[in-house]
């Protein structure tokens, strides 16, 4: 189905706004992970994750082609296996957003509340982060947009001076070619830097603001995930070159690129900048989805058109998680690999609705190859995939509800 041309974000405009759609909390932590897992071997690592980025890209891209009014997911989902099932869509992303931003939030304000001489607790941060991105989409998208065209910058800048100054103070040799020793820890660092670019089928909520969708969708976030995978290698090389292997924070890596307070003020303007633009992003899409699950029934009517109400609710149940993870700080790192399961979950079930689409060819083949990593991604996280799969079960359950209710009540009439 082709989309005519329409008013929107031309290709150069939209990449700062994918960029941001992208960026999140995953950028404070894994680049330091990544060193401390695959040591030398890091540069293959984070050429693997990106490469293995692409398939999702082009399932994603012809996605774009059924349908380009930020439902294509969705669609995709209906279309190769059933409406019911694709309806169920939004309700997990929906799922992953109240676990992930509050939880992404306060892993930045831990960054700023070590990095910056305020007294602001990571709970208050992150919900700063939330209040900001629930009004920014409130006020309309095109303060959003302005929202992430800023932290984009900020991202960008600061963390190109921060990467730099690594460089600048480097005691160590920057790991380009693998030791022997280090290749057998590829497959596993390539399963940890690929969740850096976790979320990014949330590119697919620019459908809506692009002025043609189907054409600028791959080459948009092929930049954006480009630049993301230079700044994630870039950092783990600063870190690689300036601290000791067995030294390096696996959380908080990135602050010890920071000698200086002005370093550490760095520091912390990448990890708001990061969430600033990561959770617009999120908040506006995910609102987005909310009212067309209210229009097709899966959630209460008037949540369609009354944005406030939508809002509230939002920012109720991101609060309820704010909330859990202020009084058990530790449940951070488990709730972040909670929201990841559920997007293995939602990459698994694209990928069958895809070769059900396409037909198995080079480009489904491709993402069919993913599938056992993803699998592997699952059993591995033990009972943090509990989350993902009880919200998968729980929302096809209740979509199938709903659908056969409607049959049910259709059937009289369809008799008369």
């Amino acid at each position: 189905m082709s989309h005519p041309q329409r008013s929107g974000l031309t290709a150069l405009s939209a990449i700062p706004v994918a960029i941001g759609s992208v960026a999140g909390a995953g950028i404070l932590s894994l680049p330091s992970a990544v060193y401390v897992e695959a040591g030398t071997a890091s540069t293959v690592v984070w050429g693997l994750a990106a490469a293995a980025c692409i398939p999702m890209l082009v399932m994603f891209r012809d996605a774009m082609a059924l349908s380009g009014d930020g439902d294509a997911v969705q669609t995709l989902v209906g279309r190769g296996l059933r409406t019911w099932v694709g309806s169920a869509m939004p309700l997990m992303f929906l799922a992953v957003v109240v676990i992930g931003l509050p939880t992404g939030g306060v892993v930045a304000g831990r960054y700023v509340e070590e990095g910056l001489p305020l007294p602001l607790p990571a709970p208050v941060v992150a919900g700063g982060i939330l209040v900001v991105a629930l009004v920014a989409d409130l006020l309309g998208g095109t303060v959003g947009r302005g929202l992430q065209l800023v932290g984009a910058a900020v991202l960008l800048v600061t963390g190109a001076v921060l990467v730099g100054s690594g460089f600048g103070r480097a005691v160590y040799p920057v790991p380009v070619v693998p030791d022997p020793a280090d290749w057998r820890h590829v497959v596993p660092g390539v399963l940890l830097a690929f969740w850096a670019f976790v979320g990014f089928e949330n590119l697919t909520f620019l459908g809506r603001d692009l002025r043609r969708p189907a054409r600028d969708f791959l080459p948009v976030s092929a930049v954006a995930l480009g630049v993301y995978g230079v700044f994630a290698l870039g950092s783990t090389l600063a870190v690689a070159a300036t601290v000791d292997r067995g030294a390096v924070d696996t959380v908080t890596g990135l602050l010890q690129l920071a000698t200086t307070p002005a370093a550490q003020a760095g520091v912390s303007l990448v990890a708001l900048a990061a969430m600033l633009v990561n959770a617009a992003a999120w908040v506006r899409g995910v609102s987005r989805l909310v009212a067309g699950a209210a229009r097709d029934g899966q959630l209460p009517r008037d949540l369609e058109h009354r944005p406030l109400l939508r809002t509230a609710s939002l920012a109720t149940l991101l609060g309820v998680t704010l909330a859990v993870l202020t009084i058990v700080p530790d449940l951070v790192v488990s709730a972040l690999a909670a929201s990841s399961a559920v997007f293995v979950v939602i990459y698994l079930i694209c990928t069958v609705s895809y070769v059900r689409v396409v037909g198995l060819r080079l480009r489904t083949a491709l993402n069919v190859l993913l599938v056992p990593a993803m699998i592997v991604t699952l059993v591995g996280s033990a009972g943090r995939s509990l989350y993902g799969l009880t919200v998968a079960v729980a929302c096809l359950g209740w979509c199938f509800l709903i659908h056969r209710r409607r049959r049910r009540t259709s059937a009289p009439a369809q008799d008369v």
